[in-house]
Parts: C-alpha cells; structure tokens; sequence
C-alpha cells in the first residue's frame, strides 16, 4: 500500500472524526508503552511530533491521524496479537505515510526522539 492509496483508505475517513483524534492523543502514549518494537516506535514518533508541530496542514493531519489510528488498533490488515508479523503492515502503512510527508517531516525537525 502506498501513501495515496492509504489516503482514501476508511482509515484517513474515520480520521477526520474529532473524537478519534481524541482516543488517537490519548491512547497514543499506552501504545508506545507497550510497543516491542523500535523501528515502528520510532515511525509513530516522527508522525506524533509532525501531528503536532502546529506545521501540518489539514489533509496532512487527517493523513498522519489515520497512519496513527492505524497503528493503535489491534484491528488491521494483520492483526497485532501476532509478534514481529503482526507489525509488519503497521510499519508498512507508517513508511508510506513517513515517505509521503519526508520532506515536510524533515524540515520541522520532528524526529528529533528515536528509540535503540
């Protein structure tokens, strides 16, 4: 999956809906707690700290808020019950949306924290 194909997705739709963006910010932080893995903490990270640097545009949020969405639920494409496998379309959807916005990313300097 691409980052366009990613931005009609029902994931960027059910983003736009105010009180997800709500259980995004508050179950965002549980989620990096309980995360394993770093690569897809990092990625999460770098779409947190765009999400809000006050420099995201709103088609870039609602894109950024359903990679996040995504990434929290345990309801995806492969489900994240499952170790290591589980993630792998969770980073899938983090790189497209990350490879999308790279150049914006970069320049607010977001990706300022990263996990080893």
């Amino acid at each position: 999956m691409n980052a366009d194909d990613f931005a009609t997705s029902g994931w960027v739709k059910k983003a736009q809906d105010p009180q997800e963006e709500e259980r995004i910010r508050s179950s965002f932080p549980r989620w990096i707690a309980n995360v394993q893995n770093f690569d897809l903490i990092n990625k999460g990270r770098q779409l947190w700290y765009y999400l809000n640097s006050g420099k995201c545009s709103t088609a870039d949020r609602f894109l950024i808020l359903g990679a996040l969405l995504y990434l929290i639920s345990p309801i995806d494409a492969i489900p994240d019950v499952i170790p290591v496998v589980g993630w792998l379309d969770d980073i899938g959807v983090a790189t497209a949306v990350l490879a999308y916005l790279n150049n914006k990313i970069s320049q607010c300097g977001s990706s300022r924290e990263t996990v080893h």
